[in-house]
């Protein structure tokens, strides 16, 4: 139980945090490149941070720090 509240609190948060993009007028921006975020993965999790190719990128690098 503790698990599930503690992924639906980070949820929240990230959901909070979106909201608060659209009155900064940045919602729908890729935080890590400045790009647009697309539609498509907007539509799948509209409470996203980043696009789709820099979110795979962040990937390749843990995964590399993690060979290391």
């Amino acid at each position: 139980m503790l698990r599930l509240a503690d992924k639906e609190r980070k949820l929240l948060v990230e959901i909070d945090r979106a909201l608060a993009k659209f009155e900064s007028d940045t919602y729908g921006i890729c935080e890590g490149t400045g790009e647009p975020i697309g539609l498509r993965r907007l539509e799948a999790r509209p409470w996203t941070r980043f696009s789709i190719a820099y979110k795979e990128q962040l990937e390749r690098e843990r995964a590399a720090k993690r060979e290391r």
